[in-house]
Formats: structure tokens, C-alpha cells, sequence
């Protein structure tokens, strides 16, 4: 390693031929020649240890620097200045004030050196895909800055201007990933994101401002969720269904007051919430929605049995979405019939401990971009104590997913984060802007990718031959079809 400068670096890069190096504050005379000879590529370098300098008054006049093999922190040059510094040990003898120009404008030549080839090289062979719409036209939109000072390629996506770094694993390193792992529990826990930010200071020291809190949960339940939605769990054969009130400070007022309505479906054999969902209304399409999200995330399965209140919105929705002849419904009077739909209640009132703190969501996104995430950290993160052997309500569903005991929440998002990079693949980076004709399905054993309605024959052709070349075969069966490939366990 070089010598430690005194100069002051910021974030602003400037141009050094075809390279960029940090932008400089010298506090000398010395030190502003030093960057005048080093931006004007006046540093050539021999061999590991051995440099040549071009002096700033003689174009014609070089001096050679060289460094220690052991000790790369001593530098040694032929210039009269550094043998007048050396034997005279000026300034209380201090090594760094021995430096002259030359010595300097070597060291700031390393570091520059260093710093670019410090970019992250690891992600070359991963596709570059923009993760909002799947486009592979972009163009590379500057650096972002990790630990260890390394630099990590931002791309800017030319279809929908999104910026995005490849494979980060969910995290983008510029924090601790406990620290947003922290935080989240936290918010599961109850606290408000004010008293969270408060609580990471006390902590740790740092202040990290409630928005920026607001702003992980939302981006990390998002990659979670994606995630999530394509496994299938083993449900039982019953479900549990039913509305709560939650409050919501911006948002349009209904009756009295403001709120929203929150729907859950449940499985009451492994606890495992299937499906939420924000309304404005209590009405059958409200009803509706909630059933065909629960059919979506249970992959085709419906119950034996659906255990409700006696709603009249939940008779009209289930004639609707339910097959009368294989499903029954079961209706309840809490109060008369001793709280037979108690699983989801007890879920209702965990989502009301734990917004209790907020006095209230603060607009219709957020209330269910909160009940997503409480959904999913119920699900896979926390063990649930009506399970035996603390299980959570996703291995009670056989989705066993080995998550780290020590951070389960942690290794749930980097485990998203890298399926779907899984799911984009290779084929993706190929289909191109075709993408946007298909849907990416991955399951247990097999991948699949349908087609999201009618498309050209050609595009069909192109799309067909891709995916054929990735070992994907058309399976045909009516509405249905698809390309599928078998993944290997």
C-alpha cells in the first residue's frame, strides 16, 4: 500500500486522460504541483517499485522515484529538493514532509491506479437486464461506491430510465445489511419508523432518517415478494377468510372517518397467511379479489372448505370464484358460534398490535405495501408457537427454504434477490425487448414462460427459437401453453 496523503478527497471525480481520479483540495504549493504534474500524465511507470517523473520547470528533465520492496510507505527520488528535505529533516523530521512534488505526484498516481482498477469485476458475467421491465437497452450512468473503496457499475435502462446495479444480492453494500435487517424486525416488532431511526442512533450512532426506513421496506418487500408468489406451498383443506378495519391517515374518507379495509386468507392447519389485500369497500368484488389473489398463490388448489363470516359479500364471491360442487362454504356468527373462525382472527390481531404504535398507515400504497411485508416476515421468518417445534407457518407448508437461524430475514432477501437473477437468466438477456410478450414463471422443478396473450407469428418464431436454443419445449395445452425446462435440484 502507498503512504497516506494529506490531501482532502470528495466525491467529485475529474478527467486524467482516459481515467478518472478523486478531485483534490491541495493544502500546499507542493501538493498543487503534484496534481498538476499527474493530471497532465507526467508519471510513467517502470516496474513495480520504479517510476519516472517529468519535471514541471523542463519538460526534458525526468527523475526517477523509486519504493521500498517492503515497505511501500518509503519513496526515494533524485531530485535536489528531496535530498535537501531528507538530510535536513525539516518539520520535526516527519516522513510525509520529507515528500517532494515527485514523491507525491507518485503516490497520487497509485491511488488513481488503484482506484480503478478497484471496480467490481464479478458481475461481467451475469445478464444485464433492467429489473422494472426486463429491457436490455441501457448504457452505464457512473459508479457507486462500496466498502473497501470499490466501485460497482450503474447502468441507466433507456425504456423506462430506471437506474440499477447488477448482482448486489439484494443489498447495495453502501450499509451494514444487519443494520436493514434491524430495522425491519423492528418494524414488524411494532415500533413506528420514527422511533426506529431513533432506535438505530442509540444504537449504533448513526442517524438514519424515518423515510429512509419507510424506503427499505418497501423496496425489500417488493424483492421479497416476487420471490414468494412463485413458490407453491401445501396447504390444508380448509381456508380461513375474513375483513379487518385499519386506519389510514391519507386516504379518502368513508363514513366516519378514514380507513380501509384489510382482507386475509389463512390457512388454519399451518398458520400460513395465503394472500392480503386493501380495499376502500366492503362489497362482492372486494370479495372477489382477495379469493382470486389466494387462487393465484396457491397455484391453481383451491380448499375443501371456506370458513367466513356471515358477510353477504362472501356468498356472491364465492358462487363467483369457487366451484360449488368441490368447495363448501361455511358460514359463522362469531359471538353465537364461539369464534370458529379464531385462526384468522388471532392474525387480525397481531396486524393490530403492530400498527398501534402508528396511530394509523399513512396512504392506501403503503397500508398494503405494510400488510405485504407483514405477510411475508409471518410466513417464512418468525416461528409461530401454535406449530410444533417452532416451526414457521412456510415450513409447516413444506416450503423449507434454509434460511440462517442467526439472520432469517437477511438471508431471505439475498435468496429472493438471486432468483430472480435466476429467473432473468441468460434467455432473458437474449429475448431482449420480447420480453415484454411473456410472463416468467419459476416453481418447485421447472421454470416456465407464457405467453401473456396474442403476439405476431413472428415474434412467436423468434421468441420460440430463443427459448428452444436454453432447452425450453413448447407444451401444448389450450389456454394453458407455455415453454417449460425442468430444473435440475
Amino acid at each position: 500500500m502507498v503512504s497516506q496523503s494529506i490531501y482532502n478527497y470528495d466525491t467529485i471525480p475529474i478527467t486524467m486522460g482516459n481515467n478518472m481520479i478523486p478531485q483534490i483540495t491541495p493544502n500546499t504549493n507542493r501538493e498543487q504541483k503534484a496534481v498538476k504534474i499527474t493530471v497532465s500524465n507526467g508519471v510513467e511507470q517502470l516496474s513495480k517499485n520504479m517510476f519516472l517523473v517529468r519535471s514541471q520547470s523542463d519538460l526534458n528533465t525526468l527523475y526517477e522515484v523509486e519504493r521500498l520492496e517492503n515497505n511501500h510507505s518509503v519513496f526515494s527520488c533524485g531530485c535536489k529538493d528531496f535530498l535537501y528535505r531528507i538530510s535536513k529533516g525539516v518539520v520535526n523530521g516527519s516522513s510525509t514532509e520529507r515528500e517532494c512534488k515527485h514523491i507525491k505526484s507518485v503516490i497520487l498516481y497509485l491511488q488513481q491506479k488503484e482506484l480503478i482498477q478497484n471496480v467490481e469485476q464479478n458481475t461481467k458475467q451475469l445478464p444485464k437486464i433492467c429489473p422494472r421491465c426486463q429491457s436490455t437497452k441501457f448504457v452505464r450512468c457512473g459508479f457507486r461506491v462500496v466498502k473497501g473503496n470499490v466501485k460497482r457499475q450503474r447502468y441507466k435502462c433507456l425504456q423506462c430510465s430506471k437506474r440499477f446495479i447488477v448482482g448486489e444480492n439484494g443489498f447495495c453494500k453502501t450499509i451494514d445489511p444487519s443494520i436493514v435487517t434491524e430495522a425491519l424486525n423492528l418494524i414488524f416488532s411494532g415500533l413506528s419508523y420514527r422511533s426506529c431511526s431513533r432506535h438505530l442512533y442509540l444504537a449504533h450512532g448513526k442517524i438514519w432518517h424515518h423515510t429512509s426506513i419507510l424506503t427499505w421496506v418497501r423496496k425489500y418487500t417488493q424483492i421479497m415478494k416476487e420471490f414468494v408468489d412463485t413458490l407453491k406451498p401445501e396447504l390444508g383443506d380448509v381456508w380461513c377468510i375474513d375483513e379487518m378495519m385499519l386506519n389510514v391517515k391519507d386516504t379518502q374518507k368513508t363514513g366516519v372517518g378514514f380507513y380501509d379495509w384489510a382482507w386475509s386468507i389463512i390457512s388454519p392447519q399451518t398458520r400460513f397467511v395465503l394472500a392480503v389485500e386493501i380495499s376502500k369497500r366492503r362489497e362482492t368484488e372486494d370479495a372477489r379479489n382477495i379469493l382470486a389473489k389466494g387462487k393465484e398463490n396457491a397455484k391453481g388448489d383451491t380448499p375443501s372448505y371456506l370458513i367466513s363470516d356471515s358477510l353477504m359479500s362472501y356468498r356472491d364471491a364465492f358462487m363467483k370464484e369457487l366451484d360449488a360442487r368441490k368447495t363448501m362454504h361455511i358460514k359463522t356468527n362469531s359471538l353465537r358460534d364461539g369464534f370458529q373462525n379464531r385462526p384468522i382472527e388471532r392474525y387480525h390481531n397481531e396486524v393490530r398490535q403492530t400498527t398501534k404504535a402508528r396511530r394509523g398507515l399513512g396512504n392506501d400504497n403503503s397500508a398494503q405495501d405494510f400488510l405485504e411485508f407483514h405477510r411475508i416476515v409471518h410466513n417464512f421468518v418468525r416461528p409461530h408457537s401454535g406449530l410444533p417445534d417452532q416451526q414457521t407457518p412456510a415450513e409447516a407448508s413444506n416450503l423449507d427454504l434454509k434460511l440462517n437461524p442467526q439472520n432469517k430475514l437477511k438471508d431471505l432477501i439475498v435468496k429472493s434477490s438471486q432468483q430472480k437473477e435466476v429467473l432473468n437468466g441468460k434467455f432473458a438477456v437474449h429475448l431482449g425487448k420480447r420480453i415484454q410478450f411473456v410472463d416468467i414463471l419459476n416453481e418447485k422443478d421447472c421454470m416456465k414462460v407464457k405467453p401473456k396473450g396474442w403476439m405476431d407469428k413472428q415474434v412467436w418464431k423468434e421468441i420460440n427459437d430463443i427459448l428452444r436454443l436454453h432447452q425450453f419445449a413448447w407444451l401444448s395445452n389450450s389456454r394453458d401453453s407455455c415453454w417449460i425446462k425442468m430444473i435440475k435440484n
